[in-house]
């Protein structure tokens, strides 16, 4: 995506380092985190349902669907669309059953924004669907042929970003269940949005990938002093510092073709970290987040709290929290995901100090 991108961040993890004391929620200049020794890449698999991405075309001036792909099961759908018209319009997602028996449709988090910063809307979709991921909802009870719809009014010069994760199943055995998915601009409810005309694609991304979320380990030591990880960095070429396993082949179901989803927008990184204290004292660590790809609005969750940042730069570093390690070290959760409004890579830095 060119993007218009937020760069979020769900974390519940303890990472750490040494250097200069700063106030948690400011922002430092990055060169006060460096230098900091580079982590080990994580060995990353893929794991969850399929993730329908829709960024293509990013802009529109009508009505007319984005992407469509038929799926099973649980699945994802993130979307990023700007409106360029001078007509206001709804722009989001429907779920239609398009299979001979009725469909149990729940949904396992959403979130949609809506704003005139692209960044910004990255951010309100994110921090919704991160409070809601753990509440299985029942949506619609759908007989063949109906739709579901999750959209949002999009004024012109408005970008509408979205990130809705569904579980289909059969009413009888509940099995799990096909349905066709269709991101999409409309002015009136279309009776059968699975019909809907597909709009050209533009130089962004659209497809259908294996899986909507990665799991790994992140290993750090407290020894290291200032230490980084690069998440979603490029998939190739001279700026890629990807991880092992992080990226997936994609389809794109329209056009027919092999996909990449550089910067895995809607994936969620599902990391344990195993925080290693040779220094083996009480130590205060600190978690800092850089967008050395360019900039954004963010949002994360810590130990189930949610944060969210102002405007961040490339130039600088959000220090997001503080937490105690004790001399044993520990094992901790962390969740990461880059949506719509910043460009990837993300760098966490981990810093820690005595008590």
């Amino acid at each position: 995506m060119k993007k218009t991108w937020t760069a979020t961040i769900a974390l519940a993890v303890g990472l750490f380092g040494a250097s200069t004391v700063f106030a948690a929620g400011e922002t430092v200049p990055i060169e006060t985190l460096q230098p900091a020794q580079k982590l080990e890449k994580p060995q990353l698999f893929g794991t969850g349902g399929k993730l329908i991405l829709s960024d293509s075309p990013e802009t529109f001036n009508g009505t007319g669907a984005f992407y469509r792909d038929r799926v099973q099961g649980e699945f994802r759908v993130f979307w990023h669309h700007q409106n360029t018209s001078s007509a206001a319009y709804s722009v989001g997602v429907a779920v239609t059953n398009t299979s001979s028996e009725t469909v149990k449709l729940y949904t396992k988090g959403k979130g949609v924004g809506t704003n005139l910063y692209v960044d910004v809307a990255g951010q309100l979709a994110l921090a919704d669907f991160l409070t809601s991921e753990k509440n299985k909802t029942l949506a619609a009870t759908l007989a063949p042929g109906q739709s579901y719809f999750v959209s949002a009014s999009t004024d012109p010069e408005i970008t509408n970003s979205g990130i809705v994760q569904f579980d289909a199943s059969t009413v009888k055995g509940n099995n799990p269940a096909s349905v066709t998915v269709t991101t999409l601009s409309y002015d009136t409810l279309p009776e059968h949005p699975e019909q809907m005309t597909v709009l050209p694609e533009d130089s962004h991304t659209r497809g259908t990938f294996p899986h909507f979320d990665r799991i790994g380990l992140i290993q750090y030591d407290t020894a290291m002093g200032n230490a980084f990880l690069r998440v979603d960095s490029a998939a190739s070429g001279p700026w890629s510092d990807s991880m092992p396993g992080e990226y997936e082949d994609g389809w794109d179901a329209v056009g027919n073709k092999a996909v990449i989803n550089n910067g895995n927008y809607g994936v969620m990184y599902r990391f344990a970290v195993h925080a290693k204290n040779s220094l083996h004292e009480r130590r205060t660590a600190s978690l800092f987040l850089n967008p050395s790809g360019g900039y954004g609005h963010f949002a994360l969750l810590w130990n189930k709290q949610l944060f969210q940042s102002g405007f961040l730069s490339w130039e600088n570093a959000w220090h997001v929290t503080d937490f105690k390690v004790n001399p044993n070290g520990a094992v901790f959760t962390s969740e990461i995901s880059l949506t719509g409004g910043s460009s990837g890579p993300q760098v966490l830095y981990f810093t820690n100090q005595p008590k």
